[in-house]
Parts: structure tokens; sequence; C-alpha cells
């Protein structure tokens, strides 16, 4: 599957991202509104934006505490089950809720790429992302 870089939903800044659309959902109950997550290979895990989590049944403070450190600095998030679900593929991981994320979400290492063979394109005009889906024994 390839997808064309976006631009972030908001933003004033004419940047291009990898972005999906994904929705996410804690076991056996309703989805989240899809919404916009960008696709960060420096992200060592998949991590929302809490205002989500309400909507899917999720307690964000009662998940895990963990403390993230990235380029916006440390913050505090909570993790949590869930399922991720984009296109077709629905994947159970752990994701870490914040307060204080600038996206909607971050797809990252473990929970995302652990799943896809991703290729960055930028010979194309918007970039793209090609994504394979791995299944492993």
């Amino acid at each position: 599957m390839r997808v064309p870089f976006k631009q972030v939903p908001g933003s004033t800044i004419p940047v291009l991202y990898p972005l999906l659309r994904v929705a996410i959902s804690k076991r056996h109950g309703p989805k989240s509104r899809p919404f916009e997550a960008m696709v960060d290979s420096g992200a060592g895990d998949c991590m929302f934006h809490s205002s989500i989590a309400p909507g899917i049944g999720i307690k964000v403070e009662g998940g895990r505490k963990e403390t993230r450190t990235g380029i916006g600095g440390t913050q505090d998030v909570w993790v949590h089950p869930v399922q991720l679900w984009f296109g077709a593929d629905m994947l159970s991981i752990e994701a870490a809720f914040s307060h204080t994320l600038p996206v909607a979400g971050l797809l990252g290492r473990m929970g995302f790429f652990e799943h896809y063979k991703i290729t960055f394109d930028p010979s194309t005009h918007p970039p793209e992302i090609e994504l394979e889906r791995i299944y492993r024994a």
C-alpha cells in the first residue's frame, strides 16, 4: 500500500508528513473516530493524545505510568493495551497516552514498525510511504 504524505491537520506550516488514518479501541469496545497518526521511526512505541482515551472507555491515569524522553523533552505517559486499526488490519498493542503530545498519534517501532515493512519514498511528488504487512510465524 502506498500513501502520499500529508500536511498535519490544523497546521499553517506547509510541510508534508507521513500520516496514516487509523483508529484505536479498547478490547471488545467501540473504535475511536478515525484520525491521522504520524509514522515516526524515531518513536520507540505508539503514542496517542490522551483526549482520544475517554471516547473508547480508557481512564488514562488508570494505566501503567512511565516517563518518555524525546525531542520535546521528558513527559509522563500512561500505557494501556489497545487495538490499533489500520486499513483491514487490527493489531493488539500496548500504547502510551500523553496529555502533551502535539499530534493525535505517533506510530512507532514497537507496535507498528514490527508489523510492517516501511519505505519512505521522497522521489515522488508528494513524497509517499509504502507499507507491506509482515506476518510472523
